[in-house]
């Protein structure tokens, strides 16, 4: 009797043992996690933990515009978003890029996902050495891109500048929507909304200008209003790129999602519009009920017997809902 009471009581501490259930939260959400976002979180976690150790790695992986410029040091372009040196913008940046980006990359697939990344990623960066760099030239002074180095530069590292550009790219999809400004009382236009945070950001980091962040939200604003229909990563090319020897070996690893996402339409080919992806797809209403079925006897034509139900259209139409919307 008292090993069954026992039992009972250790079923029950374990359902509702808060540890085990957050465990259990964490492995369903590592199962279903696309294979991008996992680099993505192991990277910067990793390189975060080896800079603890060789502080010499952030000075290697970081944009810092001098060395990116006069040393053509261009991997840095493609490394900052990785490397991090502050544990809570690691928290922080990850905690809100991650819903979005899994969305994304279960939508459109890893590859396509990779390729957009880098893409803003280049970009970006190169938006961000060239303003440091005219702004440079107009003190007369290389001083403000050596500032890098100390701990009081600006240098660009981590997942903010994408982080804000996805964000912004988002808000312009439906700029004149209404949108609630996080804990504030107060409602908003969503193409304010990006301004807005760099505001914010200004203000809280000393009225000091966070040049990557606004290169960031700037690139966005330039994509699309001018460069959407200039740069963009095709479907066909991802599926390109997906079958090459870059990229081949990431098919058999477990989270990668072939190009087109997991049965998702793809409508658009680039970021911002695959965010309007519509899954459930558009029917017209007034069509539907416009249809009446015919109500009167039939008269049966070559032969056919008169219990035979006739099929009244074609079932083979093809609803073709992924063609790209001008």
């Amino acid at each position: 009797m008292k090993l069954i009471i026992f039992k009972k009581i250790k079923m029950n501490s374990n359902q509702t043992n808060p540890f085990k259930q957050l465990k259990e939260k964490i492995i369903l959400i590592l199962d279903t996690m696309p294979l991008f976002i996992k680099f993505v979180i192991l990277a910067t976690i990793v390189l975060y933990l080896l800079n603890l150790l060789i502080p010499y790695v952030s000075l290697v992986l970081a944009d810092i515009p001098y060395y990116t410029i006069y040393y053509c040091q261009l991997w840095r372009i493609f490394t900052t978003p990785f490397m991090t040196t502050n544990i809570l913008s690691i928290i922080f940046s990850l905690f809100f890029w991650f819903k979005d980006a899994f969305k994304l990359e279960r939508e459109i697939g890893t590859v396509k996902y990779l390729l957009i990344f880098f893409m803003n990623t280049f970009f970006i960066q190169l938006l961000y050495c060239l303003i440091t760099f005219l702004v440079s030239l107009i003190i007369q002074n290389d001083v403000l891109l050596k500032m890098k180095i100390t701990p009081r530069g600006v240098r660009s590292e981590g997942l903010w500048p994408i982080l804000l550009c996805d964000l912004t790219l988002l808000c312009l999809s439906n700029p004149n929507e209404s949108i609630r400004f996080y804990f504030f009382p107060c409602v908003i236009k969503a193409k304010y909304y990006p301004l807005i945070l760099f505001i914010i950001f200004t203000v809280l980091s000393g009225f000091t200008i966070d040049f990557e962040i606004l290169c960031g939200i700037g690139f966005a604003f330039l994509y699309h209003y001018y460069l959407r229909n200039k740069i963009k990563v095709s479907t066909n090319f991802a599926s390109k790129m997906e079958n090459s020897f870059l990229f081949r070996w990431m098919k058999n690893k477990k989270g990668f999602i072939n190009n087109g996402g997991l049965g998702v339409p793809e409508l658009q080919n680039n970021l911002e519009n695959v965010r309007n992806v519509n899954i459930s797809g558009n029917i017209d209403s007034t069509a539907q009920n416009d249809f009446k079925a015919f109500q009167g006897k039939g008269v049966a034509v070559g032969g056919g017997d008169e219990n035979d139900e006739s099929n009244s259209g074609d079932s083979r139409f093809n609803l073709n809902s992924s063609q790209p919307q001008n």
